[in-house]
């Protein structure tokens, strides 16, 4: 196709034509969270439409108080991979029902996989938007695509998708992220009661989805009594479900005690929690885009992902990566060992940047050894 047709096909739709929309990201929290721009200038583009959007169950809390949707859908993506096909099948065939009902005219899909493509057009929107791809079915399905070459910040790409495909122009790109009165009261009332309301809080969070994106556990052990014990800053440690595992093991190294709010805050309490804190430190995780949506400044620790495409968006956060020969890479294995990228990121590379961003001297290296494992 060419160029021209191209343009021809992408052109702005008057808003008056697109009653309903339906948005699609089937993936975990940060990346839901990082469609907030993109949800945000389709609002403005459509401010009399109908707009739901569907997401994997248990990452909803991310849209919950957004104020550009009218409606959140959730998919059980656990029970459809791992249920046997004579319970999959019903609900799959509810899900689809469910879509039918909303009359859509419009769909946009923020690159889910092949399953949204699908269901944007079992759905009946008569307009597919998608990313292009040179093979599979996507590409027959979205009837408007754009192809983004390079590596490109997922915020950006989602923009662009709008902008290329229905002609939008952007007003901002800062994420979106909103906490009700409750969260914010129950995270206010166990600052005050612990004694850190108001204090210079920093906020761990050691987990990541998978081993190979996690700073060892003794390197945050090590950390934390150092902040603690050299620096003079309360560190609250967060985390939940199977990252639990890896907090009792910080724990359990740990010299100096620490506040541990892990597995007991949901999505958006986290959030009303890392709005109070002074920095945020943590792997390439959800838990980093959060921080970075409530305007904390977040030093991000990454190793096999490629910080240009993944990294905090936003201002004032600083990324700390070893660029080994091999990444950033896509496996889910990694056979350095003990040389392997996060294992590379030294204590003193974090502590450094810490001591910068709070405009204070570097420890003396015997200070540091000290609380070294």
């Amino acid at each position: 196709m060419s160029q021209s047709i191209n343009e021809a096909m992408n052109q702005a739709i008057n808003p008056e034509k697109v009653k309903s929309i339906l948005l699609f990201k089937l993936r975990y929290a940060g990346d839901v969270l990082m469609t907030t721009p993109a949800i945000r200038l389709l609002r403005q583009g459509y401010p009399e439409a109908r707009i739901t959007m569907v997401v994997n169950k248990g990452t909803e809390d991310v849209l919950r108080h957004n104020p550009h949707l009218n409606q959140i859908l959730t998919i059980d993506r656990e029970l459809i991979e791992n249920a046997p096909f004579y319970t999959r099948l019903p609900y799959e065939w509810r899900v689809l029902k469910m879509l039918r009902k909303g009359n859509y005219d419009l769909s946009v899909d923020f690159d889910s996989g092949e399953r949204a493509a699908f269901l944007a057009l079992l759905s009946r929107a008569s307009l597919r938007v998608g990313l292009r791809y040179p093979r599979g079915l996507r590409r027959l399905i979205f009837n408007r695509q754009v192809r983004i070459k390079g590596p490109l910040h997922t915020v950006e790409r989602n923009l662009m998708l709008i902008e290329k495909t229905l002609g939008l122009i952007r007003k901002d790109d800062r994420l979106e992220l909103d906490t009700g009165p409750e969260e914010d009261r129950r995270m206010a009332l166990w600052l005050r009661r612990h004694r850190l309301f108001g204090k210079d809080l920093v906020v761990i969070h050691p987990g990541a989805r998978f081993w190979f994106k996690r700073w060892p556990a003794k390197k945050w052990a090590s950390l934390m009594d150092i902040l603690q014990g050299e620096l003079g800053l309360s560190v609250i440690i967060t985390g939940g479900g199977r990252e639990m595992e890896d907090v009792r093991a910080i724990l359990s190294k740990m010299k100096t005690p620490v506040f541990s709010l892990a597995g007991q805050t949901t999505i958006l309490e986290l959030a009303a929690l890392v709005r109070k804190a002074t920095l945020f430190i943590g792997n390439d995780s959800g838990p980093m885009h959060i921080a970075a949506a409530m305007g904390t400044p977040v030093i991000a620790l990454f190793g096999p992902t490629d910080p240009s495409v993944w990294k905090p968006w936003g201002k004032g956060h600083v990324v700390i990566s070893k660029q080994v020969p091999c990444s950033p890479c896509k496996v889910t294995h990694c056979d350095m060992g003990m040389e392997n990228c996060m294992e590379q990121i030294s204590i003193e590379d974090v502590l450094h940047t810490i001591c910068q961003y709070l405009e204070r001297p570097m420890l003396p290296r015997e200070a540091v050894w000290s609380y070294l494992l």
